[in-house]
């Protein structure tokens, strides 16, 4: 059996993206992106924040669960193994990521992006900062006194 012949002809001028989070992406081109999978637990005390400030605050989070974040992950990935036959002219002027998180893509031409598994617990007393961010005179206090913390059973 012969492969489809796909042609693409692509024009991107720019693409411009603050923050791509975990198991995403920008998929340009022909792209196989199979079974991918993300599963987090996030405190945040004071959140996220993007191209501000922040000034004079106390963040305070308390998380003492007895199990915290059991993962319990088990994909099944089918794959033929066969991509099929591309013809890509792709002209992409200017890509401009400000953060990308774990897990995370920025894919131009031909790709097989295939089982991809993120697995995360996260405690931050004030969050995710991103862009021009002025932080000035904050305080955070994490008690995260857990038996068990985020136990992950990924079975791949």
């Amino acid at each position: 059996m012969t492969p489809a012949k796909i042609t693409n002809h692509v024009n991107v001028n720019q693409i411009y993206v603050n923050s791509i989070d975990t198991s995403s992406g920008i998929f340009v081109g022909t792209n196989y992106a199979n079974n991918w999978s993300s599963h987090r637990k996030n405190n945040y005390g004071f959140g996220s924040i993007s191209h501000s400030q922040v000034s004079n605050n106390y963040s305070y989070v308390m998380d003492n669960d007895v199990i915290d974040t059991p993962i319990q992950n088990n994909p099944t990935i089918l794959l033929d193994g066969h991509m099929a036959e591309n013809q890509n002219d792709i002209d992409i002027g200017q890509i401009n990521i400000n953060v990308l998180d774990t897990c995370a893509a920025v894919s131009v031409g031909e790709n097989e992006l295939t089982g991809w598994s993120s697995h995360s617990k996260r405690n931050a007393g004030q969050g995710r900062f991103t862009g021009e961010v002025h932080n000035t005179q904050n305080s955070s206090l994490i008690l995260d006194a857990d038996v068990i913390d985020c136990e992950i059973n990924d079975n791949r």
